[in-house]
């Protein structure tokens, strides 16, 4: 009798035990199934497929998506094609990773979260908003800025003998840049100066060339090449110069200043 007893209770809790993990496995499943029906549905366009754009800074800045890519992309990160742009640092921390369900059913992600990941973003970034900005209206601001934010970029690099974060910042900037027009496009009376913007220039170039003459003070390798290589000492310090000479002769009104003043603070002070 108390054998029977035993193997009933025994039987009570496996079956217990068995609805328990049924419906913990049913709750996850309904889960993933909910998390799925939220994710969007983006099919492709087959006439679209061998329609391709190229995204393009330079050269060795560019990338090639066929339409169908570019569509999902704009679906899945709206901030691209804002109506009233972030700056790149906070479009880029927005999203960089987003899931949809394509054509076949099948859960599938474009993600930009790696470094090279953001590289690409920038350059779709800098390329919507080269669009909205307009191409040729700012010709001219566009190359003046991508020459003074390389100045700055560069500089930077010399000062820290290299390194993969100014490779990145270099295919970045273009995005920077876009962002420098479209404020000078929509806030342009803001840059109109009554005064002689001349002396807070001045003042800058200045805080710059001390900051290289500092900089370069606790630098242990320049120290070093000083002493037994002089004109390797030499060519770095020309290179310096030809940096800061751009920054001179480029900045030629307040806009300018203002925006490598910031881009200078934002990405490398």
């Amino acid at each position: 009798m108390k054998n029977s007893l035993l193997l009933i209770l025994s039987s009570l809790i496996f079956l217990s035990s068995c609805d328990k993990k049924k419906s913990e496995s049913l709750k996850i499943k309904q889960t993933e199934d909910n998390k799925t029906e939220c994710l969007p549905r983006l099919y492709d366009d087959p006439k679209l497929e061998k329609e391709k754009v190229l995204i393009y800074a330079e050269e060795y800045d560019s990338l090639l998506f066929s339409k169908n890519e570019l569509n999902k992309i704009e679906k899945l990160f709206p901030v691209l094609k804002a109506k009233f742009p972030s700056d790149p640092k906070q479009a880029s921390s927005i999203k960089l990773w987003e899931n949809y369900i394509d054509q076949n059913g099948k859960e599938e992600s474009i993600t930009f979260s790696s470094e090279a990941g953001e590289d690409e973003f920038c350059l779709l970034y800098a390329y919507y908003l080269k669009q909205k900005n307009g191409e040729e209206k700012f010709k001219k601001e566009r190359e003046t800025l991508i020459q003074l934010y390389r100045a700055i970029n560069g500089l930077y690099q010399g000062l820290s003998y290299g390194g993969t974060y100014f490779g990145h910042q270099h295919k970045r900037l273009n995005a920077c840049v876009e962002y420098s027009i479209y404020q000078l496009a929509t806030r342009k009376e803001y840059f109109e100066k009554d005064y002689d913007f001349r002396k807070q220039k001045e003042l800058y170039i200045k805080t710059i060339i001390q900051y290289v003459k500092d900089e370069e003070s606790q630098n242990g390798d320049y120290q070093q090449d000083l002493k037994s290589n002089i004109k390797r000492a030499n060519e770095r310090e020309e290179a310096l110069q030809e940096k800061i000479t751009i920054l001179e002769k480029l900045i030629t009104n307040y806009f300018y200043l203002s925006q490598v003043q910031n881009f200078e603070i934002t990405y490398y002070r």
